[in-house]
């Protein structure tokens, strides 16, 4: 029992050491949303798509799509505004052939702005979901 034990720890080991060493892969994109809207663009759809496409060889492991608001109208609305665009950015990605279960959604409201909602051009910048790819991909030798 002890050799059988030993002979599959061996085997074990060398397989290990037959595969090539793994690298992380992050990928950022962004999809911005017009006022009170979540629906995702057609031309942000392609950008989100054109982001992934370029990552030839990578085992995606997680992908999560954050929503986003600004600051106008009540924290609750724009918390359920924001899960819906979180949802409809997580919709297109499913749509494009990523499984559901890969994708993971979550809604910030107005919480994390990333440009002043004292303007409108503010204010449009924090109408997004962030989307944050992860996964693996081989180094190259």
């Amino acid at each position: 029992m002890a050799t059988l034990a030993l002979c599959l720890t061996a085997l074990a080991t060398t397989a290990q050491a037959q595969q090539p060493p793994l690298e992380k892969v992050v990928v950022r994109a962004e999809a911005r949303f017009a006022f009170d809207a979540d629906t995702v663009s057609p031309a942000d759809r392609q950008a989100l798509l054109a982001e992934v496409g370029r990552m030839q060889g990578v085992s995606w492991q997680t992908v999560t799509a954050v929503g986003h608001t600004d600051s106008v109208g009540t924290p609750a609305y724009n918390q359920q505004l924001a899960a819906r665009r979180a949802a409809a950015v997580k919709d297109a990605l499913v749509r494009q052939g990523l499984p559901a279960e890969l994708v993971q959604t979550a809604a910030r409201g107005p919480a994390n702005p990333v440009a002043d909602n004292a303007s409108e051009a503010g204010r449009a910048r924090n109408r997004r979901t962030e989307v944050v790819f992860e996964g693996v991909r081989s180094k190259a030798p």
